[in-house]
């Protein structure tokens, strides 16, 4: 297991559930993601194995500068686990109040012609920041979109938009082999750019995930049937003119056209491109997700369940 380090902000500062931000040790590119990981406040008072969530941030929460991880968790998963800890430090109606990094210079990065509102001190209930940080562990990479010094040569590398489906996978064997993960447990989700990131994980890796729930995202609907057999909640909003919701809804066509069994579609008639705060504010939401369970778990035909990537592909990060 690795060591955490020092994010460089104050903003993942917590007193009652451990949240540590981490560099990726290997990887099957020449980097890694840097990511923030929650393990649920009993995970050492037992030998049990925990469900765990990978949560994929919008290109908007992207690091360009140095010690910017904190855009990463205004919104989703960890925005809940940060709201947990206010809540079980007394706050009552928990909400953050992190900065938009400076470079946005106070502009809304999802802000679209709608002039949608930047929505990430909306608060969280009680019972969502409960489920969340107490029932999984949570990995939220942190992608880095700007120019990276390569220590070996006079050069930089442009890391660039989207997530890369193989640095993932590579860092999810890693999260395995290092904590006790439910390996028929493991849940994606993302929204915007991490909600196409969702299911082109799954795409890649069919059998690894026990759910889907990508938000206002969307996917290459010629291979949707091959993670047909994987429950799925889909959500968008109506009012969506950054991505538009029919991005979702050829997804959705797509599954039920190949016999998805489980497919959930939310349609958020007054949302624009923030329609992860309804979905994430949902309970029953997270409900829906500490119940599923991968197909074929126990002895039956799951697969994936080890290191996927091989092994003469993975490279140490430096």
């Amino acid at each position: 297991m690795t060591a955490p380090k020092d994010p460089g902000h104050p903003y993942a500062q917590t007193s009652n559930i451990v949240f540590n931000f981490y560099d990726q040790p290997t990887s099957t590119a020449p980097f890694g993601y840097e990511h923030y990981i929650s393990i649920p406040p009993t995970y050492n008072t037992s030998d049990k194995s925990w469900p765990l969530i990978l949560f994929l941030h919008g290109a908007g929460e992207s690091q360009r500068a140095k010690d910017e991880s904190y855009a990463s968790i205004r919104h989703g998963v960890p925005k809940i686990i940060l709201c947990y800890d206010k809540y079980k430090s007394g706050m009552s109606t928990p909400s953050i109040d992190i900065p938009l990094a400076p470079r946005l210079r106070g502009r809304n990065p999802n802000k679209g012609k709608s002039g949608d509102a930047d929505l990430s001190s909306t608060p969280v209930s009680a019972e969502v920041c409960r489920i969340v940080a107490e029932e999984f562990i949570t990995v939220t990479p942190s992608l880095n979109m700007g120019k990276k010094a390569h220590r070996c040569a006079l050069k930089t590398e442009l890391r660039g938009y989207g997530w890369n489906h193989s640095i993932l996978t590579a860092l999810l064997d890693h999260i395995v082999r290092s904590y006790r993960v439910d390996i028929d447990r493991i849940h994606v989700t993302g929204f915007s750019m991490g909600g196409y990131g969702t299911w082109d994980l799954a795409l890649s890796t069919p059998n690894r995930f026990a759910s889907l729930m990508p938000i206002c995202g969307g996917g290459d609907a010629i291979r949707a049937k091959n993670v047909k057999h994987v429950p799925q909640w889909v959500h968008h909003g109506e009012r969506d003119d950054i991505i538009p919701i029919s991005a979702s809804e050829k997804m959705v066509k797509a599954l039920q056209e190949a016999g998805a069994a489980d497919v959930r579609f939310s349609r958020y008639e007054e949302a624009a491109h923030d329609s992860w705060t309804r979905a994430y504010g949902d309970v029953e939401v997270w409900r829906w997700v500490l119940a599923q369970k991968r197909e074929g778990a126990g002895g039956g035909s799951g697969g994936d369940d080890g290191v996927v990537v091989p092994e003469e592909d993975i490279v140490r990060v430096i």
